[in-house]
């Protein structure tokens, strides 16, 4: 399969670093859109860079066309034409042509079910996917007003909100490619996959819980109930002043409230239950949750033990690390 042409711009004009770096840079969402000329053909992008707190500006003019494309960085960056800040920008400008973020085909929209490609809530992608009106609007709204959420469970929101004095009922939930369908039953927006009550429902769940807000309601009873049986516990049983779950990243971590509390293990020869030194818990997989507790180093116990050989009597005896202090082992 041919690359597209800015993708073989990047390849053809950058360094192996340069590309490595670039590629770093739009992984970690560090390139944000903010100008798009569509009669030019040009774009401007703000990219962060990948080291150091810097942000740069890329312009990319007559994108549209591979013989015509031209490119400028505010970076003082000069080994070649592309460097780290300009690949990375081709990068997201690649990945919106894709996803067809820029109007070059007219789509329209049902607004009682659009997907919505985000992994997380972002106020960025809420913008770039909303009528700049509708996205006003909603903030108006919110200043003296709230959608009334009426289920929020397995990374699903049932909502509900009035707008001159007619209702209008939302659905918002996680698809299985961890996106983000999304439902309303109005017909106000057939040019953008969000419409203005749509964006007053994801901009209070992220302004009041945050962007990893659909993880935390995410049914995690399988990976809780792994992480108590590390004790000898389920969510079956009665967990007040023993354990507590915090989210760190959307993601559970177990916390040990009760210090008596230990980790068992079941013998791999018995069935008998024995302590688990916390130096030799692992994990997996990097994305499983953790267990929030401090380890401990183990202590020493006891003294070495050492043999002896006496030349005189020529007899072998057993002694203490202190006991053959002086003597020949």
């Amino acid at each position: 399969m041919a690359l597209p042409y800015l993708i073989k711009h990047i390849y053809n004009n950058g360094s192996e670093e340069v590309i490595r770096r670039g590629k770093k840079i739009h992984a970690l969402g560090n390139v944000e859109l903010i100008e798009y000329d569509e009669l030019m053909n040009a774009v401007v992008f703000r990219v962060k860079d990948d080291t150091y707190s810097t942000y740069y500006k890329v312009h990319i003019n007559k994108f549209k066309d591979p013989q015509t494309i031209s490119l400028r960085c505010s970076c003082p960056y000069n080994l070649s034409e592309v460097c780290r800040h300009k690949a990375g920008a081709l990068f997201q400008l690649q990945e919106m042509l894709d996803r067809n973020m820029l109007g070059d085909k007219h789509m329209v929209y049902d607004q009682k079910h659009t997907v919505v490609k985000m992994k997380q809530l972002e106020l960025k992608m809420i913008r770039m996917l909303s009528a700049p009106e509708n996205l006003e609007a909603a903030e108006d709204y919110l200043r003296s007003n709230k959608a009334t959420i009426l289920e929020a469970e397995d990374e699903r929101v049932l909502a509900e909100m009035e707008v001159e004095g007619q209702q209008f009922k939302l659905l918002i939930q996680k698809n299985e490619e961890r996106n983000f369908d999304t439902s309303c039953n109005c017909n106000s927006d057939t040019d953008h996959p969000l419409c203005m009550h749509k964006d007053v429902v994801l901009l209070q769940l992220l302004n009041t819980y945050g962007p990893n807000y659909f993880d935390t309601i995410r049914n995690w009873d399988k990976e809780k109930n792994k992480l108590l049986s590390l004790y000898g516990y389920s969510l079956g049983d009665d967990l007040k002043n023993k354990f507590e779950f915090t989210y760190v990243n959307g993601k559970p971590f177990l916390k040990v409230l009760d210090a008596n509390i230990k980790r068992v293990v079941a013998s791999s020869t018995s069935n008998d239950l024995r302590p688990r030194p916390a130096h030799l818990e692992s994990v997996e997989k990097s994305d499983e949750p953790l267990v929030l507790e401090e380890i401990e180093t183990p202590k020493k116990i006891g003294n070495e033990i050492g043999c002896c050989f006496n030349n005189t009597s020529g007899t072998i005896s057993l002694c203490s690390d202190r006991s053959c202090a002086g003597r020949s082992r």
